[in-house]
């Protein structure tokens, strides 16, 4: 589906993606690295959702805060459509940003064959989080994709069908024993480097996450959740 990705990132970089978001840093502990976080999404709230910007790439994909044992978060429902919800955010590479998020795929779109990740009959996912480098010139835009699969193995690395520029990473793989949530917490300047194989040239212009089930003309369901996005604090930069 990452043919479908043009007009995702052409939408953000219109809407002034050059334009950065301004925040007061909030320090958090995650997993024993203390981060400034420049923006956090707890979805907390019935309008959590109206900071996001959807683009419609096939159809409308059911984003809504949902609630279960007290906690809210979001569900996405997909059925043979695709659209996802995206924010407009700078951050500079040069700071070693890190994203964390948690979320849990609770229905895989239908696949003939073994998963492939190159197959582009195969590309929807039940989850995914974007991390996006815009540049002038649209060849140079690049992305990050974590991934969630139903059957490829955790930790692969791969080129979508369509570009080289986006790299998808998957995260999780299958349902998970307990049915719960996941936490995730990502280096992302150590996973440009895995990625592309080189440092990054541009910074981040955007994050995004969706759920879609377009290109199998089938169903997936994930949750989201406790998006936060910012820097390593200083010292802890330069002890590196």
């Amino acid at each position: 589906m990452q043919i479908r990705l043009r007009p995702l990132i052409y939408t953000i970089i219109a809407l002034l993606l050059i334009s950065a978001a301004t925040a007061l840093f909030i320090k958090y502990v995650i997993k024993g690295v203390k981060v400034d976080v420049v923006k956090y999404f707890p979805f907390s709230e019935e309008s959590a959702l109206r900071e996001w910007k959807e683009k419609i790439l096939r159809g409308k994909v059911l984003y809504k805060i949902d609630a279960s044992n007290h906690e809210r978060f979001v569900l996405a429902t997909s059925t043979g459509t695709a659209s996802a919800l995206f924010y407009k955010i700078k951050l500079d590479m040069d700071k070693r940003p890190i994203i964390s998020w948690k979320w849990n795929a609770t229905k895989f779109p239908l696949k003939n064959g073994k998963e492939n990740l190159k197959n582009a009959k195969h590309d929807d996912f039940a989850a995914r989080v974007y991390v996006i480098f815009p540049s002038i010139l649209f060849t140079n835009t690049k992305a990050i994709e974590y991934i969630w699969t139903e059957k490829v193995k955790e930790g692969t690395i791969s080129p979508s069908p369509y570009s080289k520029n986006l790299q998808l990473i998957v995260v999780e793989s299958g349902l998970k024993e307990n049915g719960g949530w996941v936490y995730e917490e990502r280096d992302i300047y150590e996973d440009y480097l895995k990625a592309f194989g080189r440092k990054p040239r541009y910074k981040i212009g955007a994050i995004a996450f969706m759920t879609d089930a377009d290109s199998t003309n089938s169903d997936a369901e994930a949750f989201y959740d406790d998006i936060k996005i910012g820097y390593k604090s200083e010292r802890q930069v330069e002890e590196r």
